[in-house]
């Protein structure tokens, strides 16, 4: 089912500010580009899948101190359509945002398609003697890396 809704609107249009229907998260990515996505415009009406997402990126403050605000939306029957579901600033002048917020998205993405989210490795709860015994009982020499100091 589709809603109409009221993309938000910037929190500073003087500075950079941006809209995505999000699609996907690319954890290989460290900046803006990991979130893919269609371009949404602010202050606009869109008609969006209920459950889809709206990733918002602006940077209010003043001109010299700015900060990075991300916000995602998600799309909803009742209302204006719209509820807040993820909310980050960052400090002033705050390069390294999309390291912040990326995966905490990514989850709240991958659980609302179904998703499981990332499973560690099974050996994680493994001790590495417990696993070096293993290792060597199986026949293999296990050495350990010398550390350069």
């Amino acid at each position: 089912m589709k809603k109409i809704v009221m993309i938000p609107e910037t929190l500073d249009e003087r500075k950079k500010t941006w809209r995505k229907l999000l699609t996907q998260v690319d954890k290989t990515k460290a900046n803006g580009y990991a979130f893919v996505g269609e371009w949404l415009r602010a202050g606009e009406r869109a008609e969006l899948e209920v459950g889809s997402f709206i990733l918002c990126y602006d940077e209010p403050g003043s001109m010299k101190n700015w900060y990075p605000v991300v916000r995602l939306f998600k799309v909803v029957e009742n209302g204006n359509g719209l509820e807040e579901v993820y909310c980050w600033e960052g400090d002033v002048h705050e390069r390294s945002w999309a390291l912040a917020v990326r995966d905490e998205i990514a989850a709240i993405l991958a659980e609302a398609q179904g998703q499981k989210p990332e499973e560690e490795s099974p050996l994680a709860s493994i001790s590495d003697e417990e696993l070096i015994a293993e290792l060597e009982r199986r026949g293999y020499t296990v050495t350990k890396p010398r550390r350069v100091t």
